[in-house]
């Protein structure tokens, strides 16, 4: 029987969406970081349960030929499931866990076409949160989660964000350090900082700063404002973000400008967008555009069509359909986003578009104020899906399911509650097209995908 601290000679098999490679020995599955598939290693066992068990190499006995060189410099940083696999076996590696989601949904049938990759492996970033911490000798740690914790590991510098952030996580990191500035304990529920959000338009090149703090201000905010203002010309805001729970949830509600304006612009597929801090934005515009043009082909609207475009955020994705629908409403539950998604609709000329608060997990209320205000139903033709890495809700399916569009579109950045929703919409009279997976998030293990769903009786 296998026991913590044996050690042991294993080929690896496969890798998961963390960057394990996954082994098996006498039945029990193992997990082992650093490893790809077809290595074979020398592994001790450092954790053992009735289901799994853990290893770490000791030796190479073997390296795999996928294995390559790392495709980051930041060694300690775990963030990153793909670093020691080429962008081809990445990408077969995505394709096949759409297919094995499906297939664990009992919809084998489905037809998963080609992944549509990435224009840029790196740099692709125009959004990232860096929790802070601080280390034994008093240095303050920026960057990300190692997988499974909240250890955070120094990436600063991560080569998929825009070197522009690193700057300025520089700046910031100078200022914590001459203010000697505490760190958020999630123990305790003291300290003051907590993550540093930024964001960047890729075309517009305006930068947005927020410090997620523990408090409603920090010392020395003037002269900090002044310095990322001359160091940073790009930057056209600086905010603080209040944060006083005990939560994982990275921001709270309230903002407070220190300098400039809470919003940036760029522009997606010919729209230009208006974005808040809250407001979602895809991170990767480039792929993102790719994705949007995917996804119009397959709602294939016309002049005829009303749209509902669910979990909307700013509008980016029904505005990029807005000049072809007869009708585009959309429905979100941010009021920020949606003031920004009715400023986009008006400052690029759609008339025909409107958006409205609303919360898609409360079905009941979900279209009131926008029915309200309208006067009439709504009563979509095409309804276009966006939610969380947690899908939709089965009363949400349900009740877009009694609305009777004829097309569905669904974008999803989660495989597996992708294909659970659709195995849902098929119980429900709807037969499912094409999935699309679309690789938003070089190196790591997330892959975006899009489908179109049907009404059988169209």
């Amino acid at each position: 029987m296998l026991k913590k601290n044996d050690i042991i000679e294993l080929e690896i098999d496969s890798i998961t969406n963390l960057g394990f490679g996954v082994a098996r020995y006498n039945g029990l599955v193992i997990f082992v970081a650093g490893a790809v598939l077809l290595d074979i290693v020398s592994v001790k066992i450092i954790k053992i349960t009735p289901s799994y068990a853990v290893g770490r190499i000791e030796r190479f006995i073997k390296k795999s030929p996928k294995r390559v060189s790392a495709r980051c410099h930041l060694d300690a940083c775990q963030s990153c499931a793909y670093k020691h696999v080429g962008y081809d076996t990445e990408c077969d590696i995505k394709l096949r866990d759409v297919k094995e989601s499906f297939a664990k949904a009992a919809l084998p049938d489905v037809n998963i076409g080609e992944l549509i990759t990435s224009p840029k492996l790196t740099e692709y970033r125009n959004k990232a949160q860096y929790p802070i911490s601080i280390d034994k000798n008093g240095d303050y740690v920026i960057g990300f989660f190692a997988p499974k914790s909240h250890r955070v590991t120094e990436a600063r510098e991560c080569p998929l964000a825009s070197k522009a952030f690193s700057d300025i996580i520089n700046t910031l990191a100078d200022y914590f350090k001459e203010n000697a500035l505490s760190v958020y304990d999630e123990e305790s529920g003291k300290g003051l900082l907590r993550h540093i959000y930024i964001r960047r338009g890729e075309v517009s090149r305006e930068i947005l700063v927020t410090l997620v703090i523990n408090g409603e201000s920090i010392p020395s905010s003037d002269s900090l404002a002044k310095q990322i203002k001359e160091k940073h010309p790009d930057v056209v805001g600086l905010l603080l973000n209040v944060n006083k729970k005990n939560t994982n949830v990275i921001l709270g509600d309230t903002y407070i400008t220190l300098f400039g304006r809470d919003f940036i612009f760029d522009t997606l597929c010919g729209v230009k967008l208006k974005i808040t801090a809250p407001a979602f934005y895809q991170v990767n515009h480039d792929a993102a555009e790719l994705l949007y043009k995917k996804a119009r082909e397959l709602a294939a609207p016309t002049k005829n069509d009303t749209m509902l475009d669910l979990y909307c955020g700013a509008g980016s994705i029904g505005l990029s359909m807005a000049d072809a629908v007869g009708e585009l409403i959309g429905i979100e539950i941010i009021d920020s986003a949606v003031l920004c998604a009715r400023e986009n609709a008006a400052n690029n000329g759609f008339d025909n578009a409107k958006f409205y608060t609303g919360d898609a997990a409360n079905t009941e209320n979900m279209l009131a104020n926008a029915e309200r205000e309208l006067g009439k139903k709504i009563l979509p033709t095409i309804i276009v899906l966006d939610p969380p890495r947690a899908g939709c809700d089965a009363r949400l399916i349900n009740y877009v399911a009694k609305l009777a569009p004829k097309k569905v579109v669904y974008i999803s950045c989660n495989p597996s509650t992708l294909a659970r929703d659709c195995a849902l919409f098929k119980n429900l009279g709807y037969t499912c097209g094409t999935v699309t997976p679309v690789d938003l998030f070089p190196a790591t293990g997330h892959v975006e995908s899009v489908v179109c769903l049907k009404r059988f009786d169209n």
